[in-house]
């Protein structure tokens, strides 16, 4: 019995020790559990460039949603076209820039246990930021139901709870928070939304108004907590990536200690599943992420920004560049050469997919770019050894 109790006490003291090693590990078990190369001699400076990468466009997102905040405000007390127009740009200021952090941000660190318990971690907070696609009719009228949505039902409270109780209650579609309602709240149906919805001293409609829009009040008062409720999730991110030693976030520490090697691997694992999981499925689609503000091409060239910047850095110093010009090989050097083509400024995810023939024609050149950095990034993981899965 002692020996039995001894091996059982031995293994609960391995497995102890192999729990508090995963958990002391920076980055999440898919990244922590890939071989390093040892020859490749990645930029030290790249975790740091990283994470002020990550910050510094969470904090351009933050600014501009509180100037959403601010103009939304001066809507709700004087609703003018020309208010409306500067919410709208505000709104596209701070989602461009959220976007563009993503490829930055999303890298796959590890996360504490409690944040699962309290919905506080990225995929959370993410689900309140960012989902997608909604059902607008869930938020405010439309064309033949003039009394549908959040809006229009006065029996609910429009307040922070209420709002995040009712997001995605019972369907994934069903968003009552983030950047897209605001969307919605914003541009209307068509992308049509007049001032006076938001109108506060407008009579209310007669019974016989084929076409009533009411509850104009509400309706700013919705916009006005969907914008609190934004800048807090925002921020809370913003500050998981603070880069000062004084006061480093989380996700900052996370990526000071892991190794430039790791970060690298992490940084092209997430490039990968933005194409393959985000851009190729789900922006690049008939419908495409922001319907009512037409603005879907703008989506997909903030996150293509936000990609060059962690695989390119403009004085060649780190990322990509320095690892691939180190060896001299003339593959390499045709790999970076197809990596700059490809995520460069002219290119038709950027500027050219918004001055297009047609929509559908930049969609299609979009999508065949997104595929062609695709085998380039393979390409590049087989050259130097990466090993870095294929996304799932």
């Amino acid at each position: 019995m002692k020996r039995i109790a001894s091996v059982l006490l031995g293994s609960l003291m391995l497995l102890s020790a192999c729990s508090d090693s995963e958990h002391s590990k920076p980055m999440s078990r898919e990244v922590s559990s890939l071989p390093e190369p040892e020859s490749l001699a990645v930029d030290e400076a790249y975790p740091e460039r990283l994470i002020n990468i990550a910050y510094a466009q969470l904090s351009k997102s933050v600014e501009a949603a509180q100037a959403l905040q601010s103009s939304a405000a001066a809507l709700r007390k004087n609703a003018t076209p020309e208010r409306l127009e500067e919410a709208r740009g505000h709104w596209r200021a701070s989602y461009s820039a959220y976007l563009s952090s993503l490829a930055a941000s999303d890298i796959p660190v590890r996360e504490p246990s409690e944040w699962f318990a309290a919905k506080l971690t990225r995929r959370h907070l993410a689900q309140q930021i960012n989902s997608w696609p909604i059902e607008p009719g869930y938020i405010d009228y439309l064309e033949g139901y003039p009394f549908t949505g959040i809006v229009n039902d006065t029996t609910l409270v429009i307040d922070r709870d209420s709002l995040l109780a009712q997001h995605q209650f019972s369907d994934a579609t069903y968003v009552s928070v983030g950047y897209h309602a605001i969307e919605f709240i914003l541009w209307g149906e068509h992308g049509q939304r007049p001032a006076s919805d938001f109108d506060s001293t407008a009579a209310k409609p007669e019974e016989d108004d084929s076409s009533p829009v009411a509850h104009q009040q509400r309706r700013g008062d919705y916009l006005a907590t969907l914008t609190d409720i934004l800048i807090a999730d925002l921020q809370r991110l913003q500050m998981r990536w603070a880069p000062s030693p004084e006061a480093q976030g989380y996700y900052a520490q996370l990526l000071s200690a892991a190794t430039p090697t790791e970060t690298l691997q992490a940084s092209l694992l997430t490039v990968n599943r933005i194409i393959e999981q985000d851009l190729l499925p789900n922006y690049l689609t008939d419908t495409g992420s922001s319907p009512f503000s037409g603005g879907t091409p703008v989506d997909v060239e903030a996150i293509m920004r936000g990609i060059r910047q962690v695989l390119i850095s403009e004085d060649g110093a780190s990322g990509l560049q320095p690892l691939l010009t180190a060896r001299k090989q003339e593959k390499d050097l045709t790999l970076l050469a197809e990596v700059i083509t490809l995520t460069s400024a002219d290119t038709a995810c950027i500027a050219g997919w918004q001055t297009a023939v047609s929509y559908l024609e930049g969609q299609s050149a979009c999508r065949q770019q997104m595929l062609d950095l695709l085998i380039t990034l393979k390409q590049i993981n087989d050259q130097l050894g990466l090993q870095i899965p294929a996304s799932s």
